[in-house]
């Protein structure tokens, strides 16, 4: 049946299922970028992790997202916490329910803006910048779209859906950021379905399933397939950003790249050996290219003025 369907599935290495190392060093640069603010936006908060994570040390802060489910939960954890300086709601990053002027950090963080049309984009950045103070800071993270790129212009994957059934995403990659693919429903009974059943997938430390990444030397047989949609995303490279958000009047735009530890760690077998130490490896990476504004890796971290 393996050889059939003409379908491989690449080893697994822990940089490509956790993101760890990753967000640790995030947390870093976000201490040092927002250390007293007084009033703190988070666009795309998801369940409000980062905000949670700054509560002690900013005056307030509002999380918003366009996901009932995630304000819900964030509001729940910001309850069971006990923490009284955080608000979450529902609301969209092109029309957001703020007054002009309100918050001296918005933050934006997780490829938020790459979800959006470059109408949207535009609508969003504007938004941003009508929000903050007058010299009010924003931050950005996302994907550096230099590094995803070369490391990989084509993905092919499955995942799971809430129903139990698996999704097959197939995705082409340029040079200048733009991705594009289509989403199927595997159909029950094929042997495409049956050969997904009989896999490993991979678990993320954290204790639950990733995306299974598989190559495809021949394409999947149509039949076994249903089109649920097809999409494209505009990422940016930390240059392509940088300009991105110049165009709207910021001021002040940095744009640096991290998170090369934790690749270079892999990269060497070190993985195990070192993860004791991942915390302190974060942190020193952050304070490097915190102090020398400059640093590599497959994430964009962006610092601008209204």
């Amino acid at each position: 049946m393996k050889e059939s369907l003409k379908l491989k599935v690449p080893p697994t290495k822990p940089c490509e299922i956790d993101f760890t190392w990753y967000n640790m060093i995030r947390a870093e640069l976000l201490r040092k970028a927002v250390p007293n603010a007084e009033q703190v936006l988070d666009i795309g908060c998801r369940q409000g992790e980062v905000l949670l994570m700054l509560s002690e040390q900013i005056g307030r802060g509002v999380g918003v997202d366009i996901s009932e489910n995630d304000v819900v939960a964030a509001e729940n954890t910001r309850k069971e916490k006990g923490i009284d300086n955080l608000e979450f709601m529902k609301a969209n990053a092109v029309a957001l329910p703020f007054a002009s002027n309100t918050f001296d950090v918005v933050l934006c963080l997780g490829d938020v803006l790459s979800y959006l049309d470059p109408h949207g984009q535009k609508d969003a950045l504007t938004e941003i910048k009508r929000v903050l103070i007058d010299g009010g800071l924003t931050i950005y993270e996302g994907m550096d779209w230099d590094w995803e790129y070369n490391a990989s212009p084509y993905w092919t994957c499955f995942t799971r859906t809430e129903d139990g059934n698996f999704c097959f995403h197939r995705s082409k990659r340029t040079a200048s950021g733009l991705e594009t693919g289509n989403d199927y429903e595997v159909v029950l009974g094929t042997p495409l379905h049956k050969w997904i059943l009989q896999q490993d997938w991979p678990v993320n430390p954290q204790g639950y399933n990733t995306s299974l990444d598989v190559i495809e030397d021949e394409p999947i047989p149509q039949n076994w397939l249903k089109l649920q949609g097809e999409g494209k995303v505009q990422n940016y490279t930390p240059h392509a950003l940088k300009r991105k958000y110049e165009d709207i009047g910021f001021q002040d735009v940095e744009a640096f790249s991290y998170g090369q530890t934790y690749d270079i760690v892999c990269k060497a077998g070190l993985f195990e050996t070192l993860g004791q130490w991942i915390a302190e490896l974060a942190k020193a990476e952050a304070e490097i290219i915190f102090q020398l504004r400059m640093g590599s890796g497959p994430w964009i971290f962006l610092l601008a003025r209204g």
